[in-house]
Formats: C-alpha cells, structure tokens, sequence
C-alpha cells in the first residue's frame, strides 16, 4: 500500500512542481491574466521552406491568420488616421520570437492587398530580411545614415509585387547611435510620402533601448509572443510603459500557435476548416527538427 500511495503521489507532486514553475506563454489566456494590452490576433506555426508563408502558400492557414491582422490593423488605423502613409512597427521582448516572420508576411499580405508597401530592416544588430526575398544585405540603412549612399541605392524591389525592401546593411559599431540621429527621421519621413504602407522590423525592445526610440514612429506597434518560448516575466516591461501611457497603439499577437489534433497541426477552425484551407501535414522528420524561425 505504501509502494503504491508513493507511486501516485510522488509523480502528481512533480507533474504539479513542473506546472507551477513553468514561466513561458502558451495560450490568449495567459497573455489576458499577465498582460492589460489587446491581443491583435494569433498566427499559426509556419512549417514553409521559409518565412514567404503567404506568397508561397496564400491558401494555408498561417496566411489567413496574416489576413486576419491585416484586417484588424486597417480597423485600428481607420480609426485613428486617414489619408497618409500607415507605419507598422513590429518588435519583440527578445530574439527568437518570429518578429522577422511576422515582419516580412504583414508586409507581404498588404503588399498583394494592393498596396504600395516598403519593409525596412532596422534591427542593425542581426540583419534577416534579406534571405527569404533573395535579395543582397551589401548596401542597406546603414549606409545611408552614414552618408555613403542615396536612398534610391539601398531600395531594392522584390518579386511580390508593390513591395519593396530596405535591408539593414553591414553591422555597425554603434547601432543606437545611428538609430537615434536625424538621418533615421528624414529617412522615415521621405518613405512615407512614396508609400501606403510602411513596416519597420526593429531590434527586441526587452533588450536594447534605441527600439523603444523606434516606437515613435508607429501609428500601430506589433508586439510579438511566440508560444512555448516567450516568457511571462518578459512582458513587464511593456506592461510598464503602457500602463504610464509611454507607449500608444500597440497590440499583441501570438506567433507559432499549434493545436494538435488527427488532422496535423493546424490553426483555427481545425476539421471545421476542411475545403478552405490547406491543411498542412508536418512529417515525422520535421516534427523532431523544427525549423528555427
């Protein structure tokens, strides 16, 4: 009896242990008890060969979930401005979290919405948009506030149409400077007046200051959580300055949502969902190697 009392308490006590010291997000609800900021949407896990999710496969459901927030953003953005170029700044608590993902798909999705769009790499620490659009970092942001090139040389053009890119550039040795001067602003504000849409893909604001400095330039701020790896502590911060009204217009969005069932990982409706979405299998291999985002 006593074997068998020890085999049923032992294993509770520690499933318990393991549930009340697990920190990180994994579902809206976590993010509403935590968190006094509105919840822009969710997106699902992308299992693509790279990040061009909604150009690639503009029938999955991870590009409806970019429809969804593309729908949410002209809601927040018709009641707040009209008539000028509309500035998305995405950014996350730390590296890891999908920001560039999300970055390049908002971009994207508004992009084939019929909108002039331009995505311009701010995060000069850790350049990434250049990858997925087969496109070169040579010349980039960097080079321009330096003063070594014209704004026409660093904009390169993809293959989706209305959408252009600015890449960062070669790694600076002093990023926050950079970020902050004058240069950034006459940048901002000339982009502005060529563009419908402008979406800034910035550095962690958890971890260094001059992407706090960026935040002024938004009329909407995309604060992405990834699920099963970003933390509760790491929303804090931001909670913080919401609260005192330091930051405006920002909502949150749930990235890499996954919700397991007989039909493979799927978001939203699930079996609901059969005829309007591609359902997207994930094989046995790619299930023990996730593709790093």
């Amino acid at each position: 009896m006593i074997a068998l009392l020890l085999g049923i308490i032992l294993p509770l006590f520690v499933i318990i242990a393991i549930e009340i010291l697990d920190n990180k997000i994994y579902t809206i609800e976590d993010i509403e008890r935590i968190s006094p900021i509105p919840i822009l949407g969710v997106v699902g896990e992308n299992i693509a060969e790279n990040n061009l999710a909604v150009f690639f496969k503009p029938k999955s459901p991870v590009s409806e979930s970019f429809r969804g927030l593309r729908s949410n953003i002209q809601f927040l953005f018709a009641r707040t401005i009209k008539d000028k170029c509309k500035t998305v700044v995405v950014t996350p608590s730390v590296s890891g979290e999908g920001k560039t993902f999300i970055s390049i798909n908002i971009a994207t999705v508004f992009a084939l919405g019929g909108k002039k769009t331009i995505l311009v790499g701010l995060d000069l620490r850790k350049p990434k948009i250049f990858g997925d659009f087969e496109i070169t970092n040579k010349k980039g942001v960097v080079n321009y506030l330096i003063g070594e090139e014209k704004k026409s040389d660093i904009r390169q053009h993809t293959k989706i149409p209305n959408l252009d890119v600015i890449t960062s550039g070669p790694v600076p040795p002093n990023p926050s400077e950079l970020l902050i001067g004058t240069a950034t602003d006459e940048l901002i504000k000339s982009l502005k007046e060529e563009y419908d849409c402008f979406i800034l893909d910035t550095p962690p604001v958890g971890l260094v200051s001059d992407a706090l400095e960026l935040l002024k330039y938004a009329d909407s701020t995309i604060y992405v959580v990834r699920q099963a790896y970003s933390q509760k502590g790491m929303l804090k911060m931001i909670n913080d300055k919401y609260r005192k009204q330091e930051i405006s217009n920002v909502s949150m969005v749930l990235n890499d949502f996954k919700v397991k069932s007989k039909y493979g990982y799927v978001y939203g409706y699930g079996k609901y969902a059969n005829g309007y979405h591609e359902i997207e299998e994930q094989s046995f291999l790619r299930k023990l190697f996730k593709r790093k985002k």
